[in-house]
Formats: C-alpha cells, structure tokens, sequence
C-alpha cells in the first residue's frame, strides 16, 4: 500500500526508468541462470531475484498502464515520440524538408509551365504578324487598286471631273450668297 501511493506521487518517466531497470537486471540474472559454467547456487539466488522483480515488474507495469490510460491524448502523444526517439527538431526538420521540395516541384512545374506557355505566346505572336503583315498588304492593296480604278474612271471620263468641280464651285457660291 505505501509503495503504490509512493509510486503514484511518482513521475511517469520515473516509473518508465525503473521498468527499464528492472528488465536489465533481470537479462543479467537470465544469463547466469543459462550459463553452463555458473555454481548451482548463484543460479537459484538469481532466479529468486528474477522472481522477485518479475512480481515488482508486474506492480510497476499495472501502474504504468493505468498512468497511460488516464492520459490525455497529448501526453500519449509525447510518450510515443519519446518510446521512438523522435525529436521536436526532428519533426521540425522532416516538416521543412518536406515542405523544401514541395516548393521545388512547384516552382519547377510552374518555370516549365510559363516557358512552354511563353514559347507558345512567341510563337502566336509570329504567326499573327505574319498574318496582320498580310492583312494591312490586302488593305493596302485593296485601297490602292481602288483609288487607281477611280483616278483611271476619271481620267477616262474627264467630263465628270470638271462636272464635279462646277458642282463644288457653284454650291460654294451659294452658301455665300445666303
């Protein structure tokens, strides 16, 4: 009784050492029982001390595993990680490269993304000049060819010329007139 309200006031980790310390006394014991060579009466002494802590361990493991159980998750949690060896720093860590070449694929992605979509806005861009180069040399051509067919109707029909001009001139002095 007193040495559970002993080991109840006692940190986990504590409780977790003595377990541990436990079992490496016991794997001592356990080789000189299984040593040819040792006297018969160190191996009875070590397996009553076997005997002993594997009672001790079994009070000592209920303890740890009601300790758990009524841990909240967080605890738990941290208890894991320090079963593993796992680190904040390590987690920190695998985080920042985790997140390093997540970055990397997305930049590289997004570099391979704007040169292909570069090289296709250069690409629309020639054929589009070549296309609007073509398309001003049809307007020009269009308005040229037009006006050579108007000053060659005129020149062939001179008599609207002149009959245009009087008509200018003579509207003209109207409106002067008024």
């Amino acid at each position: 009784m007193l040495e559970r309200r002993f080991n109840s006031t006692r940190s986990f980790d504590a409780l977790k050492e003595q377990e541990s310390n436990l079992l490496r006394l016991n794997e001592k014991d356990q080789a000189i029982i299984n040593d040819d060579g040792a006297a018969e009466l160190d191996k009875e002494a070590a397996k009553e001390r076997v005997a002993t802590r594997n009672e001790e361990l079994a009070r000592l493991q209920t303890q740890i595993a009601e300790r758990e159980d009524a841990m909240p998750l967080r605890e738990k949690i941290k208890e894991i990680f320090k079963k593993h060896g796992v680190t904040v720093t390590a987690i920190l860590l695998s985080t920042a490269a985790i997140t390093w070449a997540v970055v990397g694929l997305i930049t590289k992605a997004l570099k391979a993304t704007g040169k292909t979509m570069a090289s296709g806005l250069k690409e629309i861009g020639a054929k589009l000049g070549f296309l609007l180069l073509g398309l001003i040399r049809q307007v020009a051509h269009f308005l040229f060819n037009t006006a050579a067919k108007a000053v060659g109707f005129l020149a062939e029909h001179t008599w609207l010329l002149i009959l245009a001009v009087v008509v200018f001139v003579f509207e003209k002095y109207i409106k002067r007139r008024r």
